[in-house]
This record gives C-alpha cells, structure tokens and sequence, in this order.
C-alpha cells in the first residue's frame, strides 16, 4: 500500500522526490529485466508450440507411409464415363479396355388386359380357385399364389403376387385415369433373362389366359433382350445385369448407357498422394525454420527462435532423416533421392513424379520396401522417419513439448520473482518516502535554528552613534 506521507523539499531546499525516485528507478532495473526474460520466452513459446503443430502433421504424414497395403491398389479411368465406369482390384492386370454397349440389361414388364375396377373379379368362369406359380428365369418351379373367395379381385392379385416376395413387384395402373380401365403390372425386380419372374397358372381354370398378361419389355416376347450386349476389346458378350463382375478377373463394370468409351486400369496413386502428403507436411515445416532466419538491415536473424537449441535440433534431426540409407528393407532402393523427392538449396523437399512413376512401374514392391519394408521383420525409411518425428512433436514427450515445458515453468518462476521484488520496491519506496520526510523537516528545524541563532548575535552586536 501506498505510504500517505508526503513532503515538499521547501524546508530544506532539496527535491527528496528525485532522489527517492532514482533510487526506486536503480532498484527496479533488474525487474525490467526480468520482464523482459518473460516476453522473449513468451514469444519462444509461441514459435515452438506452431513448430509442434507442423510436426503434428508430418507424423501423420509419415504414419501414413508405413501403411502395409500401400502400393496394391488399382485405379481406374474412363474417357466416357456416362457409358459405363469400373473399379479394380488390387491383383488386376493393368491395360486398356474398349467398351461398346450396343444394349443395357433392363427388367422384364408384363401387363394384363383391362378391368372395369380394382375390385373385378380375376377367376375365370365358375373357377372357385386358381393357382399360381411365380417362376424366375424359365425355372420349372416358383412360389405358389393362390386366388379364391378371399381375394378374388385384381387388387387381390396383387397384393397375393407382392406377399410372395418372389422378385416381381404388382402394381395397378388405371390406364384412362376415370377409374374404368384398370391394367396388372408385373415388374421383375432385377434385370435380364435370367431376372425374369412369370407368373404361370398351375391348375386349368383358364384364369391367366382371361388375364392376358403381354410382354411390354421386351415387346416382342423375346427374352434374350433383356439382356445385356456389349464388346470388350471386340469380343461379344452379353450379360443379365449392367453391373458385370466376370467379364475380367479383378474388374468390375457398371454399364449406363449405349455408346463407346475406354477404360484403363492402372497402378493406384496412393503412394504418390501419401508422398506428395508428406512432402507438403515437412515443407511447412522447412518454411517455420526458414522463417526464423531471415534477416534484417544489419543482417541480424529476426525470429525469436533463431539461436533456439531445440529449433537446430529439429533441424538437423529433420534433414538427417530425409538423407538416411535403408539397406536392410528387403528391396533394391535405399534412398528417398531413388524414387524422386530431393532436397532443395532451402531444405525444402521436392517430388519429381516421372521419376517415382518409373520406379512403381519398374517394380512396386522395391518403392513399397523403401517405404516400410519387404515384411514385417524389414526396416523402411518410414519406420525411422516416424520414430524421430515423434521424438520430435509428441505432445507429451516430445523434444518440443519438453522445451514448451521448460519455458513455461521458467516463466512462472520468473513471474514470481518479479511479483516478490515489486513487493520489496513498495516498501523501499514508502520506506524512502517516511525517512525523506523526516530528513526535510529535520534540516527545517535546523535552518529555523540558525536563523534564529543570527539574529540574537546581530541583536548583541553594539551599535554605533
């Protein structure tokens, strides 16, 4: 608290403030200091804790790297892919297929004749009973539907043909729209000859004859055009379904429409994106540390971590990794610099595609051993990269993280120091204040004294006549 004693300086003469206040100012400099000390490590902090978040990513990045399953994948291209598209499996022979749909697979559509209303009666004659069978493909057999007095309308039918569950779907469609002409739809449920669901009488009532169902599609009867017909690479095939599994081992086709198109099949870019991932992550990086360096008119670096020892060692750790041989990981390659990503004069990194194109299409199996290693008892360049970048930037145990921390508890130590000395310079300073007072009117008292004293003298001295 703050002392309430004040004093002027006119009974002595002198401004006690200004020597109260450069004693205070003498005291307080290594305060400043100390202030100071805390910003500078602030600002380390600050840098230090962005350098983490890099790191953060280049550890998923290089995660990412010793991925087993890299390198197996297929990838597939159309140039039309409104006409049909593909997927590929891992093993699938890489080539080219042209593919010419002159026909899609569609679903076999049959009507009936007309009926005044849904609830027309559907057995022919004096019939008290009909069945039927619902046979998919041309099979001999289905599953039986049965009309009678309980359901003996077309709605009936309907909904006995949709219970069954049989792969054909009934619907009626009133056909003028004034409820007068009322038509059974049958519709198969999956497309082709093969997917065809007919609905066959098995007793001999006449009852599906009276129906009359006709064929819509195909309109001609003839099933074989439900199917599929298309060429790959010139060669016919017909298939029931536009999705073909069959045609080449590996590839899946999926047809949509009449016309022509070619698909390659080629080896996966996932190697290539999980590089171009990494490389993007540890320039980030590169560009952090480069940041720290740049200088300003006398050359001076101008960021706060520029002579930080947990930054040269990032960097160093960081550019050793990228360098490092990998002799024992089952394969022909031994560096990053054999399958296209080189160092630059920044220390950034560099990808050159047509390179690592080269090399998986030469032998994947020697850049996949690069990366992780032929088996599992192989040792990749990932699997050293990902130990020191976790070294590195885990949030816990992490050389930066250990920095960070050390920082910080510098700075709570430092905070109570300076808290402690602003005390000590409260009291100084009311301390300071009550002797400077009494000082001032000590000296007063004392030149009161003296006055007083010269004029008794001057009060004996004799007068002249």
């Amino acid at each position: 608290m703050a002392s309430s004693i004040s004093f002027s300086g006119l009974g002595s003469g002198i401004d006690f403030n200004v020597v109260r206040d450069a004693i205070i100012a003498s005291r307080s400099r290594s305060i400043n200091l100390l202030q100071g000390k805390v910003s500078n490590y602030n600002n380390r902090i600050e840098g230090l804790t962005e350098l983490n978040g890099g790191l953060a990513g280049l550890i998923t990045a290089s995660e990412a790297l010793t991925n087993r399953d890299l390198g197996f994948g297929r990838a597939t291209n159309t140039s039309d892919a409104s006409i049909a598209t593909a997927t590929a499996d891992a093993n699938t022979t890489i080539g080219q297929y042209d593919i010419d749909v002159t026909r899609l697979a569609t679903n076999l559509t049959q009507t009936s004749r007309s009926y005044a209303s849904e609830d027309a009666a559907v057995l022919a004659g004096a019939a008290t009973t009909a069945t039927f069978e619902l046979r998919k493909g041309g099979s001999a057999e289905g599953v039986e539907v049965t009309v009678d007095s309980s359901n003996n309308t077309l709605a009936g039918l309907r909904d006995a043909i949709n219970n069954a569950d049989a792969g054909v779907t009934a619907t009626i469609i009133d056909i003028s729209g004034d409820g007068t002409t009322n038509q059974l739809v049958l519709t198969s449920d999956e497309t082709g000859s093969s997917g065809r669901v007919e609905l066959v009488e098995t007793t001999s009532t006449g009852t599906l004859a009276d129906i009359n169902l006709s064929s819509v599609n195909p309109s001609d009867g003839d099933f074989s055009k439900l199917d599929a017909q298309f060429s790959i690479n010139n060669l016919a095939i017909t298939r029931s379904s536009n999705s073909v599994t069959d045609a080449i081992a590996g590839v899946n086709f999926s047809l949509k429409d009449v016309g022509s198109t070619s698909i390659t099949v080629t080896q996966s870019t996932d190697i290539e994106n999980k590089l171009r991932s990494f490389v993007l992550a540890y320039n980030t990086i590169q560009g952090a540390i480069n940041s720290q360096y740049q200088t300003d008119e006398q050359g001076r670096p101008t960021g706060v971590l520029a002579g930080d020892s947990t930054l040269r060692s990032v960097q160093r750790q960081l550019r050793d990794s990228i360098r490092t041989i990998s002799d024992d990981n089952g394969g022909s390659l031994s560096g990053l610099s054999e399958i296209g990503i080189s160092v630059q004069e920044d220390g950034t990194l560099e990808l050159d595609t047509s390179v690592l194109n080269e090399r998986l299409s030469e032998n994947t199996e020697d850049v996949r051993s690069l990366l992780f290693g032929a088996t599992e008892s192989d040792t990749g360049i990932f699997q050293q990269i990902e130990s020191i970048t976790k070294g590195l930037g885990d949030d816990i145990t992490g050389t930066v993280q250990t920095a960070i921390s050390g920082y910080q508890t510098s700075v709570e130590s430092i905070n109570k120091t300076i808290e402690s000395r602003l005390e000590n310079i409260s009291r100084l300073r009311d301390s300071l204040t009550r002797q400077f007072a009494a000082a001032d009117a000590a000296i007063a008292q004392l030149n009161g004294q003296g006055t007083a004293l010269t004029n008794i003298i001057k009060s004996l001295e004799p007068r002249d006549n």
